[in-house]
């Protein structure tokens, strides 16, 4: 079904901005024609993401502490959305999109680097209960919704699976089950994509108003907004720890698509005789990026990276080797988030309609206000 709705998209003004949500969690990707030119859009990309570390460096030396949007990672995505929906042309699309699939997932790996795999285990059973509370909630939720405002039932499921687990790839995976069409997978990809990225931008911004601390909003980031980049970038906007938190617990989220597919596929095969759907095999649901991020933060929890000591004219410096991965995480980030903002079209929330919206958006916000209670009330 992936394959097979991206190729038929290819030459639709979706395709370019449907496609990244398949990378950016590990999905398959159609790959480009080597004809295309990556060049001129890896150069955007990496320019933008310089300029973003640039201006929160600017801004940091300034001296104010109340710039949570202006994070480099979360700011590269800003950028982004900027130059893709008001600037530049559609010939940057290629090299865009290869930052997306190359260097968002390598950046996410060596984001184990920046982790204490101990301290952010410190979210435990609650943690782990919460997070299969969040899928099964949103499932029920908005098949609820999507009954009360006269939705296609598929529809409704695919927004369900899509809030609760882990957006565009959730629907994507599962939408051969469902036997769902082109016009569904487009719509609910594009409505967790666009609700996510909102609650990116304002969840930073309300988390001293709501009293939480960096391990409740790390939670209640990891927990409610639906892409992992942008769980990342908000996470980390608020603070390290929270970063930490919020990225342990998204992929907690993602490890559930497997087993979400698996009962979602039983459950059709026995109301529907679906036999002949295609399915991907489980452990294909798995990102590899998760497994990496995994070893990675493991081995810097038991301090298998070295210590480097350089000499220099009788000059001494020394580091943890770990301290280059992390740089190189944050530019491969921000990078990849610039390929994310950049082939994000805002005119496509036009075509979404008011009702899978009102139900998206409703079910979004009941969602985020239980989180909120009960990362206060456990943590």
């Amino acid at each position: 079904m992936t394959t097979a709705f991206l190729s038929k998209s290819r030459d639709s003004a979706q395709y370019a901005w449907a496609e990244h949500l398949i990378w950016m969690e590990g999905g398959e990707p159609v790959e480009p024609s080597q004809k295309e030119r990556i060049r001129p859009g890896v150069i955007l990309t990496t320019l933008l993401a310089a300029t973003a570390f640039l201006i929160a460096w600017g801004i940091s030396r300034s001296g104010w502490t109340q710039a949570r949007l202006l994070d480099p990672v979360l700011l590269s995505m800003l950028l982004g959305l900027a130059a893709g929906n008001f600037i530049a042309g559609t010939h940057l699309l290629p090299g865009a999109s290869f930052t997306v699939r190359k260097l968002l997932p390598l950046g996410i790996i060596l984001l184990g680097a920046r982790m204490d795999f101990m301290e952010a285990l410190r979210i435990g059973a609650p943690g782990m209960l919460m997070s299969l509370g969040v899928v099964t909630m949103s499932v029920v939720l908005l098949s609820w919704m999507g009954r009360l405002l006269g939705l296609d039932r598929k529809l409704a499921l695919l927004l369900g699976v899509g809030t609760g687990i882990c957006g565009g790839t959730a629907i994507v995976a599962i939408a051969p089950l469902l036997k769902a069409g082109d016009r569904h997978v487009l719509v609910s990809v594009g409505l967790v994509t666009f609700i996510g990225l909102a609650a990116m931008l304002l969840l930073p911004l309300a988390s001293g108003w709501l009293g939480l601390t960096e391990t409740q909003f790390g939670l209640l980031a990891g927990l409610t907004i639906h892409q992992t980049p942008q769980v990342i970038a908000a996470g980390f906007a608020v603070g390290e720890e929270a970063g930490q938190i919020a990225t342990v617990a998204k992929l907690s989220r993602v490890c559930l698509l497997a087993p979400a597919a698996v009962g979602i596929g039983w459950w059709m095969s026995r109301r529907e005789g679906a036999e002949n759907a295609v399915r991907r095999p489980w452990y294909r649901l798995v990102p590899l990026f998760a497994i990496g991020f995994l070893l990675v933060a493991l081995a810097k929890t038991f301090g298998l990276f070295p210590q480097v000591s350089l000499n220099w004219d009788g000059t001494s410096a020394d580091f943890e080797s770990s301290i280059a991965l992390k740089v190189m995480s944050s530019f491969f980030l921000a990078a990849g988030m610039v390929g994310v903002g950049f082939q994000t079209r805002l005119s496509q929330v036009r075509e979404t309609g008011w009702r899978p919206l009102v139900a998206s958006v409703t079910a979004s916000i009941l969602l985020t206000a239980v989180v909120v209670t009960a990362v206060r009330a456990f943590f």
